[in-house]
């Protein structure tokens, strides 16, 4: 916590509001170069004091109802859930930490009428079918689509690897074939055995990056500049991603997570525990992976919903069948 808010807690009748206390958190978190979550306290921020026209609301102004008008707010301006929840997940994050330090008092529950969550109803990942025709489609006239590509398929190949770790990752972290790297996101140490379908595509983009110490030459810079190289770099990704996706004609939009998506449904798909799925990705916790997985699309659901009603329905007490049955009762018409 930077020097003013300390001398703001140590004077009883100073009120320390949430714009300066939020601010002191992303000073914190800038000196210490997480500037993503820096950047997302920045973002949930200014769109809540946007929406409240206060510049010094204070956090006894933050109730359930408030909250839940500003919800209300952010989706009559036709942001999606899932960014609605990442704004909400911020403020928690805050207010949490207010609440820690003892700068506010708040109510238990208070963002238990928002959404928190992520809404998983788009479907995010590719069946291993598409994954294939991504791999074979000629991309020799598009040269530049074909890197991304390859990019995409190496996510793939090295157990869903995000975009921000991959072009992260410097020569010395692959040693004998294989590849250790620690998550940005959760600190965690991944050990993976880089296959041949990997290093095929590692040879192709490496073999002439002898004068940096990174596999891919992304990031030049260290600290912020360095942060900022990256956030380009991903824009820059996902828009040729999204005109791969036309070009092929893929019912899935390309975007750098669909790669993570994909390898940890094609992983459950094959009967693999969702702990070893989630200790693969590197994940917090199961309940992360779980999320993941619950993008599987209707067809899957319903052919499952089949399955397990038809362990049930093949025969009816005293060997009447349901059909039958249902005609009886005149719910289904006699054939």
């Amino acid at each position: 916590m930077n020097k003013q808010i300390k001398e703001k807690m140590n004077c009883i009748v100073t009120v320390i509001t949430f714009r300066e206390f939020t601010l002191s958190l992303i000073k914190d978190l800038t000196l210490s170069g997480r500037y993503g979550t820096a950047h997302a306290y920045s973002c949930a921020m200014n769109r809540l004091l946007g929406f409240a026209s206060n510049p010094d609301l204070s956090f006894e102004s933050f109730t359930p109802e408030f909250l839940k008008r500003y919800e209300q707010y952010l989706l009559s301006e036709g942001r999606k859930r899932n960014t609605v929840s990442l704004y909400m997940r911020m403020l928690r994050a805050i207010c949490n930490q207010a609440v820690r330090l003892h700068i506010a008092n708040l109510p238990a529950g208070l963002f238990s009428e928002v959404f928190t969550g992520t809404d998983t109803s788009r479907k995010r990942a590719l069946t291993p079918a598409c994954i294939s025709q991504l791999r074979e489609a000629d991309l020799s006239q598009y040269p530049h689509l074909e890197a991304v590509r390859d990019i995409f398929l190496l996510s793939f190949y090295l157990r869903g690897i995000p975009f921000v770790d991959l072009i992260r990752l410097r020569k010395v972290d692959i040693d004998n074939g294989v590849l250790r790297y620690r998550r940005s996101k959760t600190g965690c140490l991944l050990t993976i055995r880089v296959e041949p379908c990997a290093r095929v595509i590692l040879k192709k983009y490496t073999s002439g990056t002898s004068d940096s110490s990174y596999l891919f030459p992304v990031i030049k810079d260290s600290g912020f500049l360095g942060y900022r190289q990256y956030q380009k770099a991903l824009r820059g990704y996902n828009t040729l991603l999204g005109e791969l996706s036309l070009l092929l004609g893929l019912k899935v939009k390309l975007t750098s997570y669909v790669a993570r998506h994909s390898w940890a449904t094609a992983a459950y798909h094959q009967g693999i525990p969702v702990s070893v799925i989630s200790e693969s990705l590197g994940h917090a916790s199961e309940k992360i992976t779980y999320t993941y997985l619950a993008s599987f699309d209707n067809h899957t659901l319903n052919k499952a919903n089949r399955k397990v009603i038809g362990l049930v329905s093949r025969s009816y007490p005293y060997g009447k069948s349901v059909t039958s049955l249902l005609q009886k009762c005149g719910v289904l018409a006699a054939t």
